[in-house]
């Protein structure tokens, strides 16, 4: 579906019937534009195997759906050898992107090659949780999903001046860049790259402070007390 319309959908949240197969999805979608959203919302909804879709919000270009899925023969193959779906699904330019955890890396075999016999997939990476997960990405899951959604409501031309920005040394000090010479890289004027800069500065700091005030609950000085 992703692989015909400019849609990016993430599945943060999940249940598996093991009664009714059948498998309740969340799905955030988000698109550079409402007219793609809209196209991919619609493709989405008449999906083969589709069962249930209801729209709960949608807001410029980004929508939140229920999802219903009569089958989903890929999670039910992991889950049959002990496996786990360890993050959101990702579905963008007609691929799927799986994180998945096993604790026995001979299951994990088991499973790849179960699934490669079905579909077509790429194992991008393979390693120990226990040596590259930190604990406290899954214990601070929403305020990790907090700092994704700042970057995620980036347009395209706010992330290319930022990227641009922090590769030419505008954030260092002293700086190696200044707002004119920034300009001429992107092709705008100054005025142009600050406004943008701006705005791009506001967004993932917003998101920043968010996440840290969720961080600051769970940290044994919060609320009060002195901290040297």
């Amino acid at each position: 579906m992703t692989a015909a319309h400019d849609v990016t959908l993430t599945t943060p949240y999940w249940n598996l019937s093991p009664e009714t197969g059948r498998c309740d999805l969340w799905v955030e979608a988000s698109s550079p534009g409402r007219s793609q959203l809209e196209a991919g919302i619609r493709a989405l909804r008449d999906a083969d195997g589709v069962s249930y879709f209801e729209l709960k919000r949608k807001r410029g270009s980004h929508a939140t759906a229920h999802v219903v899925l009569e089958e989903t023969v890929a999670i039910e193959t992991v889950l049959a050898h002990g496996g786990a779906v360890i993050a959101p699904f990702r579905d963008r330019d007609g691929w799927e992107r799986w994180h998945l955890g096993f604790a026995d890396p001979h299951a994990a075999a088991a499973t790849l090659d179960s699934l490669d016999r079905r579909y077509e997939l790429t194992v991008v990476e393979q390693t120990p949780l226990d040596d590259s997960v930190a604990p406290d990405v899954f214990r601070h899951f929403h305020e990790a999903a907090t700092l994704l959604d700042g970057c995620e409501r980036l347009t395209e031309t706010e992330a290319r001046v930022l990227r641009t920005a922090v590769e030419h040394g505008y954030y260092e000090t002293p700086r190696n860049e200044s707002l004119a010479s920034l300009g001429e890289r992107c092709g705008v004027s100054d005025v142009a790259i600050s406004k943008t800069l701006r705005r791009a500065e506001r967004k993932l700091l917003g998101a920043a402070v968010s996440a840290l005030a969720g961080l600051d609950t769970d940290r044994p000085n919060a609320g009060g007390g002195d901290e040297r």
